[in-house]
């Protein structure tokens, strides 16, 4: 620094050395010096005016920095706010930092941070310079000019927040004391980081969320969408920093802000507010922009324009590509590049003018286009930094996973209501729109799932869950026999055990005698009821509640929730992620043999308490997850659309403790529950049809059983239903098919509670039926001898009547079997307007088994609207399908 000038004479305790802050711009600088001047002699240079006190000396600071005090300082706070000059003097400051043996923080805003800056600070090679990079600060005086004080703002004059666009431009906020302690503490701190200190979250807010957050402070406040374009800024973070506030509580902060509305309203409507924040470098970029404008008007725009838009829809499809390869990190690249080039496309656009003078609208046409694109880039980039996040936490790499996850969770609502947001506006154009249909399945399963996520993750502590394997070859009314199963913990969105056991290892540890279901007791001859069969109930919610009870009886552990997979579910994954190769048994296992090769493994000289089931299938499940870890290119997206399609089939299901998580997961049927959400209308005829079946056969005869079912029904001009129903049964193993043999089934139709059961067939052929024998005491009594007649039994269970009675499909043969009943009409003998609704129930482990329904409507009625699969045919609706999942299906009638 220059010589001769004014020395400061203070005590000669380094400790009380005077502190130098300069600071042209005065805000950071003045409440640092508030800050330390009941402790230390202040010395502030600047342009701000400064509230008066015997510790603070003020320095003007106008054009020119003034001449300094050449003084011994203790500490030295440069506040960069885009002047020049001060750059010129880092060296200066640096020499003047080292002879005194000062602290020398350089500090700037993100404001003002660029490339060519923090180059020119690296080459200065300031060695004891400490830089810190400060974000968006708010505060209650809103004293700086940035969109999270306009907000607030907002909220106080007009109680409402109108977010620009989709809300997606990217946030830095810094509570301004937080930023001041920050500053504070690192000048004063023992140690002194080499690395630049971020004075922002490590995580990124986009405005949506913030808007969001401030809401659920202030309820009452609105959250609106506007027209108008972001002000946010990509602003350059230089890269290898180290954030001051690793985890940080914004809405803890936004707590502390006054929110209360002013006294009066503005004159001015808050559509014509503009919020305007200043660029360091806006008049020399409006120059340069000028000049190159005015150079080639004509020519050049257009073909910038161009290839901005052919560079962003290249790298976008690149970016999905990449992203459904499972390439996050260059898909992610990939997605911002596209973005930025979008953006680039649609300002330049706006500039051209010629295509302005002969076609306007396609110029506006033009331009939106480019918005959406720029749109789809800036959420698919959002969406893959959320799973990025996920991964992370499951692989134990985060360092809070309850915070990543949370901003996660956050970043993929925001996406999903973008791209609902421009589904419902019509602007994805027809190759997004495909592309998102294939992804329908998905979204939907995110959206209605996606706040129980933090809860079933274990995010705020550890939950355990019962894994049920089910062979659905064996088929049961919750989806097949339950040969072994696996207890698993989560906590804070990872994995930390997993032990797949036997079932009879448990089972063969239960001592209290517990009675088993009717089916079971008569028609498999159990006498006591365990885990293994606990899976009887139509109701998979019903029969989670039972396995879980088992569990906690046998084994003593307790669990929170249970998921089912079936062997359907595991041999379609083997589909998707190819052959895995078991070392200790020194075979390869693939789709096509995975069935016959788990059997031969499980069942080959059984005996309870055998490990071999265990073993074979802990082998398969370990090499599995060591395909998923080791594998480079996993097919992700369809892995992702395989766990959607084997949820909507009831191949895996889901069970909670947690009675509101269940109820999310059974309104959405996810636990093929026999809940029923339809609201009961007086004009509306309600119909319920399903079959269960219960394999008691103790074979896997259901590896050949082929499965057809079918109704016709007749509805009378009251509504009153009468209805046939069949169940088509094809047994194709033979004498030398492993694991077949005749299918021993007792089967239970589902029907309307008020139904009226009036006949059984068998191969179309009525048969004599009486009221089945449910008391064990009666059929197990020595001697007893069954009535020659079929036996049937019927319940009711959540609004639902079952139908139940055993037959026998041999091998080799086909068998039908069905009942007819009928249902009271209870339509007013005055409407002129009626619907019909058919509710169908899909068993869970089943196959998705054609079925057909004949309906019959009376000839004073005309069909109005109908599902789309239903076919008149003149007095008749024919539906023919598959049945994949639960359904409803509806047609309404008016009268002629």
């Amino acid at each position: 620094m220059e010589q001769k000038r004014p020395i400061l004479i203070t005590s000669e305790d380094v400790s009380k050395l005077p502190v130098l802050i300069v600071d042209k711009k005065g805000v950071i600088g003045a409440a640092l010096a508030s800050a330390l001047r009941e402790q230390f002699l202040i010395v502030v240079v600047t342009a701000h005016i400064l509230e008066k006190h015997d510790n603070v000396i003020h320095i003007p600071y106008h054009k020119k920095i003034p001449i300094i005090p050449d003084n011994t300082y203790s500490h030295i706070f440069v506040v960069y706010n885009g002047e020049k000059e001060l750059l010129d003097m880092l060296s200066a400051f640096e020499e003047k930092a080292e002879a005194v043996k000062a602290r020398f923080l350089f500090i700037t805003t993100l404001l003002y941070s660029t490339r060519a800056l923090f180059d020119r600070i690296k080459r200065s090679e300031c060695k004891l310079m400490q830089t810190v990079l400060v974000g968006e600060t708010f505060d209650n005086n809103i004293t700086e000019a940035n969109e999270i004080n306009y907000f607030i703002h907002q909220v106080r004059v007009y109680g409402r927040i109108e977010v620009p666009k989709e809300g997606l431009g990217i946030l830095y906020p810094i509570f301004f004391e937080d930023m001041l302690t920050a500053i504070i503490a690192l000048a004063f701190a023992v140690e002194r980081p080499k690395e630049i200190i971020y004075l922002f979250p490590h995580h990124n807010y986009d405005e949506i969320t913030l808007a969001r957050t401030m809401q659920k402070i202030d309820p009452l406040m609105k959250v609106d969408f506007s027209k108008k374009q972001s002000v946010s800024r990509n602003f350059y973070i230089p890269p290898h920093g180290l954030y001051f506030y690793r985890d940080y509580n914004l809405e803890e902060r936004l707590r502390k802000i006054d929110f209360s509305r002013i006294g009066h309203r503005s004159k001015l409507p808050q559509k014509k507010i503009q919020l305007k924040v200043p660029h360091p470098e806006e008049q020399q970029s409006k120059l340069k922009l000028i000049g190159a404008i005015f150079a080639a008007v004509f020519i050049a725009p257009p073909v910038v324009v161009l290839l901005c838009a052919l560079l962003g829809a290249g790298l976008l499809t690149l970016s999905v590509k990449q992203a459904e390869a499972g390439s996050f990190v260059t898909a992610q690249t990939s997605a911002k590049i596209a973005r930025n080039a979008f953006s680039s496309a649609q300002i330049f656009s706006q500039g051209l003018l010629l295509p302005q003078l002969l076609v306007p609208d396609l110029k506006r046409q033009f331009v939106g286009m480019m918005h959406t694109g720029s749109t789809i880039a800036s959420t698919e980039s959002s969406f893959i930094q959320a799973i990025q996040s996920m991964v992370a936490i499951y692989q134990g790499k985060s360092l809070s996973p309850g915070t990543d996850f949370f901003h996660a969770q956050v970043a993929l609502k925001s996406a999903l209501i973008t791209v609902q947001k421009l589904e419902a506006e019509k602007a994805l154009p027809p190759s997004a729109m495909q592309k998102l249909n294939a992804f329908n399945g998905i979204i939907s399963l995110v959206e209605e799932t996606i706040d129980t996520w933090p809860a079933i993750a274990g995010i705020d502590g550890k939950k355990t869950y019962l894994i049920l394997f089910q062979n659905n070859m064996e088929l049961r009314p919750g989806g097949g026999f339950i040969g072994s199963y696996g207890i698993v913990s989560v906590n804070k969105g990872r994995i930390e055990n997993f032990h797949i056991n036997d079932v009879y290892d448990a089972d063969g540890h239960l001592t209290k005698h517990i009675q088993p279901p009717y089916g079971l007791q008569r028609y498999l001859g159990v006498s006591h009821w365990f885990l293994r069969d606990s899976n009887f109930d139509p109701d998979f919610t019903v029969d989670a509640k039972q396995a879980a009870y088992f569990l906690q009886l046998e084994t003593g552990q307790k669990v929170d929730g249970v998921i089912a997979i079936d062997t359907t579910f595991l041999k379609n994954l083997l589909e998707q992620t190819g052959p895995v190769f078991l070392p200790d048994y020194k075979v390869t296992v693939n789709s096509a043999n995975f069935y016959l090769l788990t059997e031969t493994h499980a069942e080959k000289h059984f005996f309870p308490g055998s490990t071999q089931k265990k073993d074979f299938l802990r082998s398969l499940m370990n090499a599995l997850v060591n395909k998923f870890a080791l594998e480079k290119k996993m097919p992700y997206v369809k892995l992702a659309q395989l766990l959607v399609r084997s949820i909507q089939q009831k191949d895996v299901l889901f069970a909670f403790a947690n009675q509101q998580i269940q109820n999310v997961f059974t309104v959405n049927d996810l636990s093929s529950s026999l809940w029923d959400g339809r609201v009961a209308n007086q004009n509306t005829v309600f119909d319920y049809f399903g079959v269960v079946d219960a394999n008691v056969g103790s074979n896997k005869a259901n590896y050949y059983i082929k499965r057809s079912l079918s109704q016709e029904t007749t509805m009378d001009a009251s509504g009153g239903l009468q209805t046939t129903a069949q169940a088509t049964y094809v047994n194709t193993s033979t004498t030398t098919s492993p694991f077949g043999g005749d299918y021993k089934d007792y089967v239970r139709f589902l029907i309307p509670a008020n139904a009226s059961l009036e006949s059984v067939a068998i191969d179309n052929r009525q048969v004599k039926i009486t009221p089945a024998i449910t008391d064990p005491a009666v059929f197990t009594a020595s001697g007893y001898v069954p009535p020659s007649a079929l036996e049937v039994d019927q319940t009711e269970e959540q609004g639902k009547k079952l139908v139940g009675f055993f037959f026998i499909v041999p091998a080799g043969t086909t068998r039908e079997v069905s009942i007819t009943y009928s249902v009271p009409g209870n339509l007013n003998a005055n409407t002129v307007a009626s619907t019909y609704s058919l509710h169908l129930f899909k068993q869970p482990g089943a196959g998705n088994d054609s079925y057909q329904l004949s309906l019959v409507f009376p000839q004073s009625d005309t069909v109005v609207t109908k599902d789309r699969k239903f076919t008149n045919v003149g007095g008749k609706l024919i539906y023919d399908g598959k049945l994949s999942g639960d359904k409803t299906i509806t047609a309404s009638f008016a009268k002629k």
